[in-house]
C-alpha cells in the first residue's frame, strides 16, 4: 500500500518519540508482520495419519509430549 508522504513523516516522528525499548518491540513487531502472508487458494494443512487436522499453537517438545521425558 502506498502511503503519502505526510503519513510517513508522521510515522517517522511517532515512531522517534517512543523509548528505545518500545521502538525496538515496534520494530520487531512490524518485522514478524510483514513476514506473515495468507495462505495461497485452496490450502489444507497437513494432516499426520489417524490424528486430527492443526489448528495451530506451539509444535515445541515440551508441548507435543508435556513431562514425558522424550
Amino acid at each position: 500500500m502506498m502511503r503519502d508522504r505526510r503519513d510517513l513523516e508522521r510515522l517517522a516522528s511517532e515512531l522517534a518519540a517512543l523509548s528505545p525499548e518500545e521502538r525496538s518491540r515496534v520494530i520487531a513487531s512490524a518485522g514478524r508482520r510483514a513476514r506473515l502472508h495468507p495462505p495461497p487458494p485452496g490450502f489444507e494443512p497437513p494432516r499426520l495419519e489417524g490424528g486430527e487436522a492443526w489448528v495451530g499453537g506451539d509444535l515445541t517438545r515440551e508441548e507435543l509430549y508435556g513431562d514425558h521425558g522424550r
